[in-house]
């Protein structure tokens, strides 16, 4: 069995036991409704105060700042941001819980293109152009408006989910303080002599007609027409042959690259010579012959004639620097991997191209406008999307050697995942290179989960490049440098209060176009104007570290919390929020702004297929929220996924998630019942079952405080799921005899003492359900505490946590449920007794599980076990599996199989085999490589355990199968019990009318029958008897019939 079918059975075995148990008490309890247990909660922690007395409880204890990753105000939320926030609502219940005073202030990211292009959708204004004929003031409101909106309806969301955080005082990036925090953060940078504008090459959205930062490009793969291009030398008929996958960059080349170390060479070609790499000249001229070769290093400085010269005026270029035209050497960008060994650099077209130009004094060349179009030569054509034009252009003009298709990574723009061309545009900048060492530094003390997490983060600081932060749109933080036009002498802002001093003036709203209207007078005598550029949003989430404290409105907060102590978010944030946090806090502090991190992976379908309503296979938490409850998706959500790995989500373990929920809920509703029948008992006495039920709830509290505390957070869920299951299916099924007589009460307090610290666990994973039973359970067991989430964390007492025992336990188990499996595929209901059960094992196995002989003969409903090393008559064989062994193998698969031969002859084969270690010459062998053949001897079935295997004797002698129908005849008489509404104190007449074969068989049963059902009296006969209730009954082909009188 599969181990999800093993899950699913042994889910289906609590159901089926709690369900059974709880048909026979009166009155019946109520099923578990997620939507009513949930809506009911949530409504009662409002009305009672729950969360603020749960935070007031923390006053004055040990701080904890949680740093909320603002999401994105973009509407209804993703099941990837609904994961998100299970994983943080479980750990803040646990922080709560666990004596801290807890920093959990909700925030939302809310400027950018985002909200631009759904306000544009709205109104039909495509352009920049049209924006401003709508109106920038009206545009600006609509974002906002649209905003507030969705933020309103993600906090009804998050709220729903049972998250608690501080929505009511969430920080919001539109808010006048929190710009005021971003504008300190300029200030600073332009203090700390981090802060300037400058010329650079930079992606561009043409689509969304601003930059786009590094951290802020996601890579798709593309199917390019790439094209070689011949560059006339200055000798006759010689060319210098480049290749690239932009044509559109060809007009905007200012030099060749070649590497210094490269040996290249000139190719005769029909009547010209071609220069390449002479390792590459076969595959770019295969019809060519070399006719020299020599090392890069002698091309350096040699010039050549741009193919498009006639097109494009590079005059004025070339009397700025002389290089212009020239090869240039370069042994970072230039290898063999693909292409001529020579390549072409457009400075102005490519931050490593950009890179060799500045070292080589030749400035970038660029003249697209925002929307990627060429404004002076091939005007009207646009970047990247009419390559092919540039490339017939260049076809017409002699200068086209070939195309190819070629398959590569391109960069998208993160927000509307076009495609992104190059512009040289003025930007302002931090200046972070030099800052790298002691980024590195800093992240060398933080703690990562998982440690993969800490590497990723590491590399991207290796390659920390100055980091671009302006950008050229509407809805955004403005960025605060007022500058004089006349002498250009300019003021970096710090605060709103600031501006209004220098100006003389109230900002109602500090965003564009009102803060636009702001200006004040420049000491030349001219007027100070803003620049028009914003600040790109990624910087208002990087502020967040001290704009959460309101920072720098007021210190006090920001000198008790400050740094972080957790954050969390997904794997794209190494480049994102991860990366800007870092940024910020260096660039105006030097300081890391977190100290612990845990990073999570996204969010695919079961196939691994992203998540998109285009492939159907989108699903959004409300769908599964509205159907199986919050509680659920949580449940399900937080134990889906390692760290850094993505959910794979699946309905069917969702559906299994609520199913374990139920058996939970059964289990108190089994609590109630014996706590009716029962009073809690102050010095119980505990057998071994309830000593084993301790060591596993002490040992449960440990592990799930330990990986709550290092934040290894999907294990919670399981480690709780497993005591609990357990709880339900293997103690409940331990005690059902012992409930109906003295040691009921001490079953009562086992899972009462065992039910009260997992409520208070899982409550961080399932809130709503943990709260639910507590409320259920405060009446009858006089608990104190208002609510679950008031209570203190359990601590595990080491003293009751025994391995011994639950290693036994475990053989024992093992054992039963290999020979449940037996009685499974015999047909053989558990009611109806077997003679014999053998179990085969090593020593050391064997000694342990005649530890739990009388448990296992109970459970497994045996009147005998036998221990044996193995099992008389047992035959079994291996043999080689030739197709595994080829297909793993290919051609030495014919030496191992000869080598196999001895190797089958061995006694040991067949256990080496069962454990993979069988291995030939230097190559390791699998399970899958042999075929296991086993032949049981009658009347035998076989079924494995964890150390070996279990035989059930399928032999039932008369007695045995006399007891089997008493066993049942009594569990039908509890349903016509039932059926007749008796209570179970009620005594009861009873009569059996069957053949007379039977009625003698049952003679020797009639007294157990009796006591069972609750009979003064059992009657046998074959004739009926007049009392008001019967029931016919076939049971194992043999027909009677019951009846009862009260």
């Amino acid at each position: 069995m599969s181990a999800m079918g093993q899950i699913m059975q042994v889910a289906f075995i609590s159901l089926r036991w709690a369900s059974t148990f709880l048909n026979k008490h009166q009155p019946r309890m109520p099923m578990y409704d997620p939507i009513k247990v949930e809506t009911s909660i949530l409504a009662w922690w409002g009305k009672n105060n729950i969360y603020p007395k749960v935070k007031d409880k923390g006053r004055g204890k040990t701080k904890y700042y949680f740093l909320e990753g603002p999401p994105y105000t973009s509407g209804r939320i993703h099941i990837g941001t609904a994961w998100n926030k299970s994983l943080k609502d479980m750990v803040l219940r646990f922080k709560r819980m666990a004596g801290y005073e807890v920093w959990d202030r909700a925030g939302y990211d809310m400027h950018g293109l985002p909200t631009e292009h759904k306000v544009q959708d709205k109104f039909q204004v495509r352009l920049k152009e049209d924006i401003i004929k709508f109106g920038v003031a009206k545009f600006v409101q609509e974002c906002e408006k649209f905003c507030v909106e969705n933020m309103n309806a993600m906090n009804k969301d998050f709220t729903r989910m049972g998250v608690w955080l501080d929505f009511e005082n969430a920080f919001m990036s539109i808010a006048p303080e929190f710009i005021d925090g971003v504008w300190w953060m300029i200030k600073k940078a332009h203090e700390n002599k981090r802060l300037y504008e400058g010329l650079r090459t930079m992606t561009w959205c043409s689509h969304c007609e601003t930059s786009v930062a590094k951290h802020e490009l996601e890579y798709e793969d593309v199917n390019d027409e790439s094209i070689y291009v011949k560059f006339p030398a200055d000798e006759e008929k010689t060319y210098y042959v480049i290749w690239t996958t932009t044509p559109w960059t060809i007009p905007y080349n200012l030099c060749i690259m070649a590497n210094p170390t490269i040996t290249y060479s000139k190719v005769k070609v029909k009547d010209e010579v071609w220069i390449m790499a002479k390792e590459l000249a076969a595959k770019v001229a295969p019809e060519g012959k070399i006719i020299d070769e020599f090392v890069g290093a002698q091309l350096e400085g040699k010039s050549y004639t741009h193919p498009l010269k006639d097109k494009v005026e590079y005059g004025p270029l070339k009397e700025k620097s002389p290089k212009v035209h020239t090869i240039v050497l370069s042994d970072q960008y230039v290898n063999l991997e693909q292409g001529t060994g020579l390549v072409h650099c457009a400075p102005g077209c490519g931050p490593e191209d950009y890179e060799v130009g500045h070292k080589n004094g030749i400035a970038p060349f660029n003249t697209l406008d925002e929307r990627g179009k060429f404004t002076t030569f091939f005007k009207g054509w646009t970047a990247r999307k009419d390559d092919g034009l540039f490339t017939q252009e260049l076809d017409h003009g002699g200068a086209l050697v070939n195309t190819e298709k070629y398959h590569h990574e391109y960069p998208h723009c993160w927000r509307c995942h076009q495609p992104v061309v190059f512009r040289t545009t003025k930007q302002w900048f931090f200046m972070m290179e030099d800052l790298k060492e002691k980024a590195l530094e800093a992240n060398n003390k933080i703690e990562w989960v998982p440690q993969a997490a800490k590497n990723a983060f590491h590399s991207w600081l290796e390659n920390l490049r100055d980091n671009s932060i302006t950008k050229q749109n509407f809805w955004g933080t403005p960025l605060p440098v007022w500058r004089c036009e006349k002498c250009q002498k300019y003021d970096v802002i710090g605060s709103i209060q600031e501006i209004e001093e220098k100006a003389n003036t109230k900002i109602a709203n500090p965003h564009k176009p009102w803060i636009d209207d702001v200006t004040y007078p420049c000491e030349c005598g001219d007027t100070k104007k803003r620049l028009p550029d914003i600040i790109d949003v990624w910087l208002d989430a990087g502020s967040a570290s001290w704009n959460c404290l309101d920072f720098p409105k007021r210190d006090d907060l920001f000198k008790a919390w400050w740094p972080a102590e957790w954050i969390i978010e997904g794997k794209d944030q190494i480049r994102g929020w991860f990366n800007l946090l870092m940024v910020a806090s260096m660039i105006t502090m030097e300081k890391p702004s977190f100290k612990k991190v845990y990073m999570h992976g996204f969010v695919q379908d079961s196939k691994g297929r992203k998540m998109s309503k285009s492939l159907g296979n989108y699903i959004s938490p409300s769908e599964v929220i509205d159907k199986h409850g919050a509680d659920t998706f949580r449940y399900y959500a937080i134990g889906s996924a390692a760290p850094a790995l993505d959910m794979m989500y699946n309905e069917q373990d969702v559906v299994l998630k609520y199913r374990n929920l139920v058996v939970l809920w059964n289990l108190h509703n089994y609590l109630l019942q014996l706590r009716k029948e029962t009073e809690l008992p102050h010095d119980p006495k505990l057998g071994p079952e309830e000593r084993y039920v301790q060591s596993r709830l002490h040992t449960t509290i440990q592990k799930v405080t330990k990986d709550l505390e290092d934040y290894q957070l999907p294990t919670v869920p399981i480690h709780l799921e497993s005591f609990f299951l357990e709880l339900s299916r293997d103690y409940g099924q331990w005690t059902r005899e012992r409930v109906g007589g003295d040691d009921k009460a001490t079953v009562l307090w086992t899972l009462y003492e065992s039910l009260l610290p997992l409520l208070k666990m899982f409550g961080t994973v399932t809130p709503f359900i943990c709260e639910k039973i507590y409320q259920n359970l405060k009446g009858p067991f006089n608990l104190k505490e208002e609510s679950l989430h008031l209570h203190d964390w359990p601590s595990h007492e080491q003293d009751k946590i025994n391995p011994e025992l639950e290693a036994q336990f475990s053989t024992a188990k093992s054992i039963i449920a290999g020979a449940l499996a037996v009685r499974d595929k015999l047909g053989k209901g558990l009611k109806w007794p077997l003679q014999e059960l053998v179990v085969t094992g090593s020593r050391e196995a064997l000694e342990q599980a005649k530890l739990s002989e009388d448990l296992i003969k109970q459970q497994v409903n045996v009147r005998e076990i036998r221990f044996e090393a193995a099992l008389p008559g047992l035959k079994s064989s291996v043999k080689a599996n030739f197709g595994t062994i080829k297909r793993d193998f290919g051609k030495d698969s014919p030496a191992i199989i000869a080598k196999l031969t001895q190797e089958l002859a061995t006694n040991t084969i067949y256990d080496r085999v069962q454990q993979n270690k069988v291995k030939v010459d230097e190559f390791q062998l699998a399970k899958d490589h042999f075929i296991l053949e086993r032949e049981v001897p009658e009347p035998y079935t076989e079924a494995g355990w964890s150390q070996g295997h279990v035989y059930l004797s399928s032999e039932v002698s008369e007695e045995l199968e006399t007891e089997g129908f008493a066993r049942e005849i009594m569990r039908r008489f509890q349903i016509l019990r039932k059926e007749a509404g008796l209570k179970k104190h009620q005594a009861i007449d009873a009569h059996i009318q069957a053949d007379k074969n039977m009625v003698e068989r049952l003679q020797t049963q009639h007294v157990q029958i009796a006591e069972k059902i609750g009979a003064t009296v059992v009657t046998l006969s074959t004739e009926p008897i007049s009392y008001p209730n019967k029931a016919a009954q076939k049971i194992k082909g043999k027909e009677l019939t019951l009846f009862l009188k009260p």
